[in-house]
């Protein structure tokens, strides 16, 4: 199932938020309303009763306070009466809401809203009433009070309806105007998307511009740069990876077909075709042990390398190496110096690689009759493994590890170019790093490794 648009969610969001707000506002002014429209009608009652009963004590004749009231009567919801002697004397009642007997509040008693009886009329409408004593000529009249919240409940029946359409046209208008906004407030992202989708190779080196962006979307547009500047320095290094790899491939492709067009250009002796396929053997091999290489840096970029680490004495791993290499190392009357403690957790069969590399990377380079110094080291979490032996400084130091890079003195020299950054993979998949120093007319090389 197709997940809903942006837009749709947004806008389904925003009349959400409309209804509650506008759910809210209105509950709440309603609510003020009726309580404001209930206070006036409770304080006209109240002050109508109190009026009455001053007039009665005023001389006032019961009969007669009708007509002092008539013009503030409405014959629709209000009620007055005073009964005096067990009779009314005034009963003034146009509504179908009959008063029940309610107990009089006393005459030197001023009357507030706690006084007031409320209840509802058989037709569901409130009815608020007071009743009080008061004097007339010397007797206690009862004198009621009484007001059906008619008038008022139209007035608040009237006011729902008209809220009611208010919050319905504005959330039509909310619903229909949210994704036109929504989608211009949106434009942004589209940009973002069409320029991205039109990035060619030769556009990653031009970062996107960042000044008409938003401040929400420019979290995004700086991760969108981050981004096409590494796939641009990703698309840069497999072109000169693609370079390297086609020019090392070249070299020994072009051999192989030389040779054999030669061979084949007449008629040979048995000996000299197996000296022949002697050298298509020996290149074979080359191109075998360069496309390992290739393939095990490939898969130790992505950490697609498993390690099976063990713990073993660094000593006899770097021992049984200067061994195996004194053979070479004799030819140009070189010696191993060896000083080394303590156990590394590694994978041994890499772990052994990498120091072959950088040891066979010594003996090449290092003068006649010189001494190769092996040594171990502790340096914080690491343990450092150095390979030292006599020679100049070293230019452009920063390639040094970088493939198929070899320099200028060693351009003549059998080789790929492959060696150092073979031990930089392995020392970076053991969470290490490689290092060159030069210190005293001495070539350091070596790796630092997680202890």
């Amino acid at each position: 199932m197709r997940s809903p648009s942006l837009t749709l969610r947004l806008t389904a969001i925003f009349t959400l938020i409309i209804i509650l707000a506008s759910t809210g506002i209105s509950l709440t002014l309603y609510s003020a309303l009726r309580h404001e429209l209930i206070w006036r009608d409770d304080q006209t009652l109240i002050n109508r009763a109190a009026q009455l009963r001053q007039l009665l004590k005023d001389g006032a004749s019961p009969q007669s306070l009708l007509l002092y009231f008539n013009h503030m009567i409405d014959n629709r919801q209000d009620i007055l009466t005073i009964r005096s002697a067990g009779k009314f004397d005034v009963n003034f009642n146009q509504t179908s809401v009959s008063l029940p007997e309610l107990p009089p509040l006393p005459a030197d008693v001023y009357p507030v809203s706690a006084n007031l009886r409320r209840w509802n009329s058989n037709t569901g409408t409130e009815v608020t009433a007071l009743s009080l004593q008061g004097e007339s000529e010397g007797s206690l009249v009862t004198i009621t009070v009484a007001r059906v919240a008619q008038e008022r409940e139209m007035m608040l029946a009237s006011y729902r309806h008209k809220s009611l359409i208010v919050c319905l046209a504005v959330l039509l208008l909310c619903a229909t105007l949210s994704p036109l906004l929504i989608r211009r407030g949106l434009y942004t992202i589209k940009m973002l998307s069409k320029i991205t989708a039109e990035t060619e190779s030769d556009k990653l080196q031009h970062p996107l511009p960042l000044e008409d962006l938003p401040q929400e979307l420019l979290p995004l547009g700086e991760a969108l740069n981050v981004m096409r500047q590494r796939l641009a320095e990703d698309f840069l290094r497999l072109t000169r990876f693609a370079d390297d790899l086609a020019h090392e491939l070249r070299t020994p492709i072009n051999i192989l077909l030389s040779q054999n067009q030669i061979a084949l250009s007449y008629q040979r002796t048995e000996e000299e075709y197996q000296l022949l396929l002697e050298g298509n053997i020996e290149e074979l091999e080359n191109l075998s042990r360069l496309t390992g290489n290739i393939l095990f840096l490939a898969r130790a970029d992505h950490r697609n390398v498993c390690l099976n680490k063990e713990t073993f004495p660094i000593y006899d791993a770097l021992d049984d190496l200067t061994d195996f290499l004194e053979p070479v190392a004799e030819e140009k009357n070189i010696r191993f110096s060896l000083q080394a403690s303590g156990n590394i957790t590694a994978d041994k069969i890499l772990f052994q690689r990498a120091i072959t590399n950088l040891l066979t990377n010594a003996i090449c380079y290092a003068p006649e009759a010189g001494v190769i110094s092996v040594n171990t080291h502790n340096e914080d979490e690491y343990i450092a493994i150095s390979i030292q032996n006599q020679g100049e400084l070293l230019e452009s130091q920063e390639k040094l590890f970088t493939r198929f890079w070899r320099g200028d003195n060693a351009r003549h020299d059998p080789g790929t170019g492959l060696g150092l950054s073979l031990v930089k993979a392995i020392a970076e998949l053991h969470g290490g790093v490689p290092y060159y120093q030069h210190q005293n007319g001495n070539n350091i090389f070596g790796i630092r490794i997680k202890r």
